[in-house]
């Protein structure tokens, strides 16, 4: 097998024409020149020049090696720009995760500021549900996943993106639409949409602790796993819906979100998860970091 040094000093005898001056310019002497063309016309079983007369020319499979040579010297330098730019995270591709309801208040913030910072980084946008996430997050399908806290941390890490408050969203003519003093009991016996304590577990842990506490008994007349769902409905006056803040981003024609009074600590939190296997890919890292810069205080709200 032919070596790139070969290729180079062919490269540079082909277009000189001339064994001095392509020494020169590869700054050698002549002999280790012409070596170099021996082994590699030696190497591929050919001759490259005609040497016959008093100047040298391509042979025939010259002229077409040297198409090759140069075509295979501009894929090694670029596969050696293509390998450093990854391994200072300057180019790759990431995957990551998220739920649903982050397409409201998180994924407008980050993705634009990603595209437009790391244009030669492919960012890979997959929808999933928390506990989806973790299993792909730990399998190694998966860089970073924007989830909630799951039952089982998986030997993952987390990083606090935001901390979001709960509202009640309702049916603009409903009852309670113009009121500025809600509580839990003003949803005693109301129609009320819920998080199912399956795909919407944490929505419904929380939401359902909240009523029990306080002695409340809405009417849950439907359970769902996405907040999305629940405004739709909402949206038809088929029941109110505690939401998090970031879904106030979804601009229903007949939905109202109002402030009701619970518990300080009530939040909904979005994390940043990722392994610690993963986090030490220089292009996983550099975006990590890149998305916990957008958001350094998880208690603000997005403006």
């Amino acid at each position: 097998m032919f070596e790139l040094k070969q290729l180079r000093c062919f490269v540079a005898v082909a277009s000189e024409m001339n064994f001095h001056r392509a020494a020169d310019r590869l700054n050698m002497t002549q002999p280790p020149l012409s070596r170099q063309i021996k082994q590699l016309e030696h190497a591929i079983g050919i001759e490259l020049f005609d040497r016959s007369g008093r100047q040298i020319r391509l042979t025939p499979g010259g002229e077409r090696f040297l198409l090759e040579a140069r075509d295979l010297l501009r894929r090694a330098e670029d596969s050696a720009l293509v390998a450093r730019a990854v391994a200072t995270g300057q180019q790759g591709s990431v995957t990551l995760g998220f739920v649903p309801i982050a397409t409201l208040g998180l994924l407008p913030r980050i993705v634009p500021v990603l595209s437009q910072e790391f244009p030669a980084i492919r960012l890979v946008l997959q929808e999933m549900l928390t506990l989806h996430q973790v299993q792909a997050l730990t399998s190694g399908r998966h860089d970073l996943g924007i989830l909630r806290t799951p039952p089982s941390r998986e030997g993952l890490q987390f990083r606090l993106l935001r901390r979001e408050r709960y509202l009640l969203a309702i049916y603009r003519d409903h009852p309670l639409a113009t009121r500025d003093d809600l509580t839990l009991r003003d949803l005693e016996g109301r129609d009320m949409l819920m998080y199912s304590p399956g795909a919407g577990w944490y929505g419904h842990d929380r939401i359902r602790a909240l009523f029990v506490e306080a002695g409340v008994q809405p009417n849950f007349v439907q359970y769902f796993g996405e907040t999305l769902t629940m405004l739709s409905l909402v949206n038809v006056d088929a029941g109110v819906a505690l939401v998090t803040e970031s879904a106030r981003d979804l601009q229903l024609a007949n939905v109202v979100y109002r402030e009701i009074a619970l518990p300080r600590d009530l939040r909904s939190e979005f994390w940043l998860a990722f392994s610690p296997q993963r986090i030490n890919d220089p292009v996983v890292r550099r975006v990590h970091d890149r998305i916990l810069g957008l958001f350094p205080n998880p208690d603000q709200p997005e403006s």
